[in-house]
């Protein structure tokens, strides 16, 4: 039934709206504020009518998804479309903001639905069809009604843009002139079971659908149906959106994700086959390395045979300036020959061709062995050195690399202690595995360093006045040496007091011993 006032019946009707409405002067006051800009927002329209818009919205010509603060400070996330808002006449009256919920697309539908359901009655009044055409005029997409015959009976400006019709060549012809020749057949079809069935729905869904224009070209579209019932018919409400933007931005990214596909790949043979060089060229390195430190050692061990029985004069005496010259070259080459077995080590490490001969030892004696093969050296800077050891079971492992790991740590402490410094050696039995530590009041290793003191070639206290420098290899061939035990090692230190080495050695397997403290 018609209602006996206009403004009451419009009123009504943009209640009823699941969009929020809002109608915003030139001047930038709320003109209209409807229920569901009360339920969305929070300010009922008593608070903002005539006054600024409490919303922080750019008011630009396209949609945006943005997040808005209701009065109560919640983030709400709305669909926001903003159109010019103009009388019958066509003069600019403001704007209309038309907000939605975007995981509720249905509402606009609802919406339109309800409005459309009103229309007969609105058309009755002229203010009221006035404002459900400013409506229809504001939407941003295509919208049209069919009836049950399929005619068109009415659309907005945006379907004459969209598909190049004037709107007296679309009114009262059938809804199939807009979709491409090959497919109205089809359409005519579902036409027929949408009004056995109807319901708010998208149509085609998971289907491309196109829309065809009067000079016969085809872009794709999405489209949304609504039924709409009155006292005296049933007629369809479709909202048609362009998106062609869309499936070109679709289509770029689906080149774009092919070759980006095809890219990756051909890097990761590519990589591939670069790895497997690398890892070639790294084993022929170590098995030269290997081979080269064994030709090396064969006339060093000659050249310090040699020197040590010249400096035993056993073929005559030698003055005070030969002396020192053989002990020189003797000391030179003990010094090679250390730098020739750390290369062999690594080498033979790198290679896979590292063979531990594991037996089962007291740990606690191979310390002292470690320990005395580095006091005449601290004795010279009057170190203290000294072993904290509980009593600790036997290991299987092998002694000799065993010994090794001890004496790398031990000689780079004595090295790096300045005189009068402490030297400790301790071990603490840790469930399944015993962790042994080498401390130092050495010159200590500053923070940003210690993640590079077990890489090879790095130099530990590379700037330490009057220290000697070796290849940089030790540490890192204990830590080889620890992991091929099964093993960890760690370091912790401070510049100016010192550094711990704590190293692991698994005791599975192990027999019980004995060792002592001193």
């Amino acid at each position: 039934m018609p209602a006996e006032n206009p403004a009451e019946f419009l009123r009504a009707l943009l209640d009823a709206s699941p969009l929020a409405i809002i109608a915003i002067d030139q001047t930038g006051q709320v003109k209209l504020w409807n229920r569901e800009a009360e339920r969305l927002f929070g300010w009922t329209e008593a608070e903002v009518f005539h006054r600024p818009l409490p919303l922080a919205i750019e008011l630009l010509p396209y949609p945006q998804e943005i997040i808005l603060q209701t009065k109560h400070g919640l983030g709400i996330e709305v669909d926001v479309r903003v159109a010019d808002w103009r009388d019958a006449r066509g003069n600019d009256q403001g704007k209309l903001l038309f907000a939605a919920d975007t995981t509720a697309r249905q509402r606009m539908q609802q919406e339109l639905a309800d409005l459309t359901e009103q229309e007969q009655a609105a058309r009755r009044e002229a203010q009221s069809e006035r404002r459900f055409r400013e409506l229809l005029e504001a939407a941003p997409d295509a919208i049209i009604e069919v009836d049950r015959d399929g005619r068109i009976i009415l659309l907005n400006r945006v379907t004459e843009k969209l598909f190049g019709y004037p709107r007296e060549e679309l009114i009262g012809k059938s809804v199939e002139v807009l979709i491409p020749a090959d497919l109205r057949l089809a359409h005519s079809k579902h036409r027929g079971h949408y009004w056995d069935h109807p319901q708010t729905r998208a149509m085609g869904s998971g289907l491309a659908l196109e829309g065809q224009r009067k000079d016969g070209t085809c872009f794709p579209v999405e489209i949304s149906l609504s039924p709409v019932y009155s006292d005296d018919s049933f007629r369809v409400t479709a909202i048609i959106r362009d998106i062609t933007e869309r499936k070109q931005a679709e289509d770029r990214i689906h080149v774009i994700q092919e070759q980006y596909t095809r890219d990756l790949a051909y890097k990761n043979r590519e990589l591939e086959e670069r790895n497997r060089q690398i890892e070639r060229a790294n084993r022929l390195k170590s098995e030269f390395l290997a081979s080269m430190s064994h030709e090396l050692r064969t006339p060093l061990h000659t050249i310090i045979g040699f020197s040590e029985l010249l400096g035993e004069e056993l073929e005559g005496p030698l003055n005070e300036k030969q002396q020192r010259f053989i002990n020189h070259i003797h000391k030179d080459s003990m010094h090679l020959l250390e730098l020739i077995n750390d290369v062999l080590d690594l080498s033979k490490i790198e290679a896979g061709r590292l063979e531990l001969r594991p037996e089962v030892f007291d740990t606690v004696s191979v310390i002292e062995e470690a320990l005395a093969s580095v006091r005449q050296t601290g004795e010279v800077k009057r170190l203290t050195i000294e072993r904290e050891v509980p009593e600790l079971p036997t290991v299987y492992a092998d002694r000799l690399r065993f010994k090794q790991i001890l004496l790398n740590l031990l000689s780079n402490a004595v090295k790096f202690t300045p005189e009068g410094g402490l030297i400790r050696v301790e071990a603490v039995m840790d469930e399944a595995q015993i962790a042994f530590s080498v401390i130092d009041t050495g010159v200590g290793i500053a923070f940003e360093e210690q993640k590079s003191v077990f890489d090879k070639f790095y130099q530990v206290g590379h700037t330490t006045k009057g220290v000697r420098e070796g290849t940089g290899l030790g540490l890192a061939i204990t830590k080889k040496l620890v992991e091929e035990h099964g093993g960890t090692i760690y370091v912790v230190s401070e510049p100016g007091k010192g550094s711990r080495f704590t190293f692991t050695i698994p005791v599975e397997g192990s027999t019980s011993g004995e060792a002592g403290q001193s």
